[in-house]
């Protein structure tokens, strides 16, 4: 399907950038401040951002596994970054936007790719 490629490299670049602002609030301001809120609201972004990477490198070669890794991506990215962006107001709002809206964005264009592919029944 058009835009396969494009999509998966969004994801590891948003998974990149998602991964490693969490782990600086993971590290700094959870571990050497020793803030408890801070080292949650991080764990769950790092958790979230590397499941988006597995999932975009699953898409990138096609893998039976990007079907659950991009439905799981969106169960845990959506809740992670109401939480961090919108309710505690950890994350920016540009990360924020894009951590709830692409892998939104993704699960649909997966929908879609997948009924493309499937065989028609007569």
């Amino acid at each position: 399907m058009r835009g396969h490629m494009a999509v998966s490299l969004f994801a590891l670049v948003f998974g990149a950038v998602e991964t490693g602002g969490a782990i600086q609030e993971l590290v700094y301001r959870g571990v050497l401040n020793s803030e408890t809120e801070p080292m949650i609201i991080g764990a769950l972004g790092t958790v979230t951002g590397a499941v988006l990477l597995w999932a975009a490198g699953a898409l990138l070669i096609r893998s039976r596994l990007a079907n659950v890794l991009v439905r799981a991506t969106a169960f845990l990215s959506v809740p992670t970054f109401l939480i961090s962006g919108v309710y505690k107001h950890y994350a920016g709002w540009p990360i924020t936007l894009v951590g709830i809206a692409y892998p939104l964005i993704m699960l649909a264009w997966w929908r879609m790719d997948e009924k493309t592919q499937a065989p028609s029944k007569v």
